[in-house]
C-alpha cells in the first residue's frame, strides 16, 4: 500500500508539471491516468487492509474477485484507454486536462465507496473495540482522521482558496489526507512489528536458558576418570544435547545427541528425548536396548516427523569396560594406545525413524590413560568460505596435535580453536557439540588414599 502511494504521487507530480503545456500532452495523459488507475488500486487495498484489520473482509473469493478485482481491473482498462477515448479525461488544444461526464460517474462514486466503506468500519471498530489491540486502535483513530481530513481540505480549497477546479482541489485534499494516514498506518505497522520481534528474542531468551540450564554443567571431580562437554548452537536455540549421570555407584551412562532440525521445534523434540534417554538409562539395560525402547516410544507419537541421532555409552568404573551403541550418530574417536583413531561401531537408524529399528551394542576395555572423544556433525561438517568441511581427519589432526596429559576442557578447547581456524569468518550453520572423557581406573582411589 505504502509503495503503491508513492507510485501514485510520482504520478501526480508528473500531471501537475506537464498540465497546461501543449507540447507534454502525452505526459499529460500518462500523468493523468496513471494516477486514476493507481488511485483506484490504492483505495481497494486501503480498503482491504482496514477491514482486514477489523475483521470486517468479505470472506468469499467471489466478493472479493467482485469488490476488488472486477473495477480495478475494468477501471486501468478504461484509463489506459483514455487518451484515445477521452471517456474519463480530455486535453485540450492549450494541453489543459478537462475532466469528463464519465469520471464523475464512476471514478468519484468508487473512490467515495472504497474510502466510506473504511471509514464506517474504522467508525465501529473504535465504538465497539475497546478490548483490541492498541496498534488497530491507532489504525481506527488514523482512518477516521483520514475520513474527516479529505472534506475539510476540500471544503477550504473550494471556499476560502478559491479553487476553481473541483477535481483538482478534490486531488489535492485526498493526496494530503493519504501522506497522514500511509505514514502513521505505517509507522504503527512498524512499531507492531517491532514489538513482536522483541517479544520472540525475548521467547527466545528465555529459551536459551531453559535449555542451557537443562544441560550439566557440574562436572565431577573423581579419581577414577575425568569428563568435560560443551555445546555451541548455531541458533539462539540448538537442536544438539550431551549429558552423563551415574547410573548406579559403578556405571556412568554418557550420552550426545543432534536433533534434526533447529530452532524451538528441535528444542523440544531434544528435550523430550534427553528426557526419555535419561529415564531408560536409569530403568537398566544395554545400550542398545535402551535406544530401542526410547525409539519406540518417539515414533509412537513423532507427528512431526523428527528424528535424533544419539551415542550412547555406559561405562563400568571398575573394570574400565565401555559398552556403546549409536543410532545413526557419528563415529566416536577413541585414544588406547596414544593416538586418537575413529572407532567405527555399528550404527542403526536415528531414533523417531522407524519403530522396527534394531541397535547393536559395541564393546572395549578402557585402560588408564585411555579417552575418548565424541561429537556432532557441527564439528566435521563446519564450512569454511570455500565450502570446505572441516572434515574427520582434521579434527583427528587437532586432537592429535594436543598434549597426551591435556585436560579433557583443554582437549575440546583445542579441538574448536582448529575448527575457528579453519572456517574464520565463515558463519556457523550447524550445533557444536563435543564429549570427552579419559579413564584413570579404580586403581587411583587407591593411590589417592595412600598419599
Amino acid at each position: 500500500m505504502l509503495l503503491t502511494a508513492v507510485v501514485l504521487g510520482c504520478f501526480e507530480i508528473l500531471w501537475t508539471l506537464c498540465d497546461g503545456n501543449p507540447k507534454l500532452t502525452a505526459l499529460t495523459y500518462i500523468g493523468a491516468c496513471g494516477y486514476m488507475s493507481l488511485f483506484v488500486v490504492f483505495t481497494a487495498l486501503l480498503n482491504r487492509y482496514i477491514l482486514s484489520r477489523f475483521d470486517s473482509l468479505p470472506k468469499s473469493k467471489w466478493a472479493t474477485i467482485l469488490l476488488y478485482i472486477v473495477p480495478s481491473g475494468v477501471f486501468s482498462l478504461l484509463c489506459f484507454t483514455t487518451p484515445w477515448t477521452h471517456w474519463f479525461v480530455r486535453v485540450d488544444e492549450t494541453g489543459v486536462l478537462h475532466e469528463e461526464i464519465l469520471f464523475d460517474a464512476l471514478f468519484t462514486p468508487l473512490m467515495i465507496i472504497y474510502v466510506l466503506a473504511a471509514v464506517i468500519s474504522a467508525v465501529h471498530y473504535a465504538i465497539k473495540g475497546r478490548r483490541g489491540d492498541r496498534t488497530t486502535m491507532h489504525i481506527a483513530y488514523n482512518m477516521i482522521v483520514f475520513g474527516v481530513l479529505i472534506p475539510a481540505i476540500y471544503s477550504m480549497e473550494i471556499i476560502l482558496l478559491d479553487i476553481n477546479s473541483k477535481y483538482l482541489a478534490l486531488n489535492l485534499a485526498v493526496s494530503i489526507a493519504m501522506v497522514y494516514l500511509t505514514t502513521n498506518v505505517s509507522t504503527h505497522t512498524l512499531l507492531e512489528t517491532r514489538a513482536k520481534v522483541e517479544a520472540t528474542e525475548a521467547d527466545l531468551r528465555v529459551g536459551t536458558e531453559i535449555q542451557t540450564g537443562s544441560l550439566p554443567t557440574n562436572f565431577p571431580d573423581r579419581p577414577e576418570f575425568e569428563i568435560y562437554a560443551s555445546m555451541d548452537p548455531a541458533k539462539e536455540i540448538g537442536g544438539d544435547f550431551y549429558d552423563f549421570f551415574m547410573i548406579d555407584e559403578d556405571h556412568l551412562a554418557l550420552v550426545i545427541a543432534d536433533v534434526s532440525g533447529k530452532g524451538i521445534p528441535a528444542a523440544l523434540f531434544m528435550m523430550s528425548s534427553k528426557i526419555l534417554i535419561n529415564d531408560h538409562a536409569l530403568m537398566g539395560g544395554s545400550p542398545a536396548e535402551i535406544l530401542e525402547r526410547v525409539n519406540k516410544l518417539v515414533c509412537k507419537s513423532n507427528d512431526a516427523h523428527m528424528f535424533v541421532t544419539v551415542w550412547l555409552g555406559i561405562l563400568e568404573i571398575s573394570t574400565g569396560k565401555l559398552t556403546t551403541a549409536s543410532a545413526g550418530h557419528e563415529y566416536p574417536m577413541i585414544n588406547v594406545n596414544g593416538k586418537y583413531e575413529i572407532l567405527k561401531d555399528r550404527h542403526g537408524l536415528a531414533i523417531g525413524a522407524l519403530d522396527i529399528s534394531k541397535y547393536h551394542n559395541t564393546e572395549l576395555r578402557l585402560k588408564k590413560g585411555d579417552s575418548i572423544f565424541v561429537y556432532t556433525d557441527g564439528v566435521a561438517e563446519a564450512t569454511d568460505a570455500n565450502n570446505v568441511l572441516f572434515g574427520t581427519e582434521r579434527t583427528l589432526e587437532a586432537l592429535n596435535s594436543l598434549p597426551k596429559d591435556a585436560a579433557q576442557k583443554d582437549v575440546l578447547a583445542g579441538v574448536r580453536v582448529a575448527v575457528d581456524a579453519f572456517v574464520k569468518e565463515a558463519p556457523q550453520f550447524d550445533d557444536l557439540t563435543m564429549l570427552g572423557l579419559k579413564y584413570y581406573g579404580p586403581q587411583a582411589n587407591t593411590e589417592t588414599e595412600e598419599s
